[in-house]
């Protein structure tokens, strides 16, 4: 039996918003919804009628504003204005990059929005995260893992996973898992030719910045036992390599940044560390791992 303890209680923290506790309306473009608002935001926004359309039951575009280009240029002279008045905490972590947004990954944009101001909307976002795996000749299955700097606006000084970033504007999947591993981590192209799509994982997470709908496309990539890490953007102070016989003390630990632990997690269950055998709650977990983001058309209205 593997030492573990609450790795369901754990994901629930993760996926701990619950669409009934409260009152959101759906944010609605071109008749698909993008988004989840919550009243204290749509109060903001209705001091915007130019750009916002904002009834009890969703906010939308206002109708004068026609295509990608107006809607992303108000939505950014908005949220620009937001930032200078320090009204939500997420435009704190303001990035200059882009999430497109569109009906379904890979279609036809709708507007593009700054990164730090998705969570205010409710956007459900993209992103990558690479497992990166050593076979120890000593210490047996490890995986590597980083501490986030202390100048990252978000979750700074907490470990993390090996490798991560966001899906914006211009890149595709396995191109931005590259681009974030030299920079992140200084993977040589010869490392990536053996990078592994492995699948997804997704959850809803709301936070003092907003909320997280989120997908994640991961990969596995295995490191020679000699190769050692080394950032190049300065986003990272320390790299941890931890056999699987500690993975738990990492899982379970404050520093741990919350929202990485399902990668952990996904990781485990598909290496066969986490079972049936030993973990009567796997199909909780799975269904965790899982959350149906495609089926957040059911907000109350």
């Amino acid at each position: 039996m593997i030492e573990r303890n609450g790795i369901v209680e754990l994901l629930k923290k993760v996926n701990n918003l619950s669409l009934s506790s409260g009152h959101f309306v759906p944010f609605i473009c071109q008749g698909v919804q993008v988004g989840i608002v919550t009243e204290q935001v749509c109060k903001v926004l209705l001091r915007y009628p130019h750009v916002f359309n904002v009834t009890p039951a969703y906010v939308t575009f206002s109708p004068i504003l026609e295509g990608f280009h107006q809607c992303s240029q108000a939505l950014n002279e908005v949220l620009l204005e937001l930032r200078s008045n320090l009204e939500f905490s997420s435009l704190k972590g303001w990035r200059d990059e882009c999430y497109e947004i569109s009906s379904s990954y890979g279609s036809k944009p709708f507007f593009q929005i700054e990164r730090s101001g998705a969570p205010i909307f409710g956007i459900r976002k993209y992103g990558i995260q690479i497992n990166g795996y050593v076979n120890h000749s000593q210490q047996g299955l490890c995986l590597w893992f980083q501490r986030r700097s202390l100048t990252k606006p978000t979750y700074p000084g907490q470990i993390d996973n090996f490798v991560g970033g966001g899906l914006t504007e211009g890149r595709g999947v396995l191109e931005t898992a590259i681009k974030e591993g030299e920079e992140e981590a200084g993977l040589e192209p010869h490392l990536c030719k053996n990078i592994l799509p492995t699948g997804t994982i997704s959850y809803l997470h709301q936070s003092d910045r907003g909320i997280h709908p989120l997908t994640e496309f991961i990969f596995d990539l295995e490191l020679p036992e000699s190769w050692l890490p080394a950032n190049k953007d300065g986003e990272v102070d320390e790299w941890i390599l931890c056999p699987v016989n500690k993975i738990f003390d990492v899982l379970f630990s404050k520093d741990l940044k919350l929202t990485s632990s399902p990668v952990i997690v996904d990781f485990l269950v598909r290496h066969g560390i986490l079972n049936i055998e030993n973990e009567p709650d796997l199909p909780i977990i799975a269904e965790l791992l899982h959350t149906p983001l495609h089926l957040l058309n059911s907000v109350p209205s």
